[in-house]
């Protein structure tokens, strides 16, 4: 089994909402400056009547967005190049976190030409990051680590080490 993949399940123990979607995760090319992303393909479906429509009685179309149920995350793939494995992990699953708060909040149903809405989510406003960090918190303790006691002091740690590998 692949490592992230390994990951990605002990990551999902703190995440008992997403039990029922099939999220698939692997290591990607991509920028130096991007550590992550998350997809998924969003159905959209029109609901109309379309004889009344073809017959010109009635013209309401309403477009509906099916909520996903299949999410692929990618990670940089140049995180490879850490040595450790143990601290390689604990950086893929910081990155993992973050894109399955992303999935758990619905924060991808709006589409990329509505950015500017999706920007405005709740998500996006209300400490996403504090967010994450006490999801990662909770995580290192399940695994038996101590906690971190500021975000800034886990952000420079992975700066570092991530300059290391450049």
């Amino acid at each position: 089994m692949d490592e992230c993949i390994k990951w990605l399940n002990e990551t999902r123990e703190i995440f008992p909402k997403l039990n029922k979607k099939r999220i698939s995760v692997k290591y990607k090319k991509m920028s130096r400056r991007k550590l992550g992303y998350v997809r998924t393909k969003i159905e959209q479906k029109f609901d109309f009547n379309p004889e009344s429509l073809i017959l010109g009685e009635s013209r309401s179309i309403k477009k509906r967005r099916l909520k996903p149920s299949e999410f692929n995350i990618h990670i940089n793939k140049n995180l490879q190049k850490i040595e450790n494995p143990l601290v390689r992990k604990e950086i893929v699953q910081y990155i993992i976190i973050h894109e399955l708060l992303h999935i758990e909040a619905e924060d991808l149903i709006t589409l990329s030409k509505e950015f500017n809405k999706r920007k405005k989510k709740k998500i996006h406003v209300n400490n996403f990051e504090e967010a994450v960090f006490d999801k990662y918190n909770k995580l290192r303790e399940i695994n038996g680590l101590p906690k971190i006691n500021k975000p800034e002091y886990l952000d420079s740690a992975i700066n570092k080490i991530l300059k290391a590998i450049e």
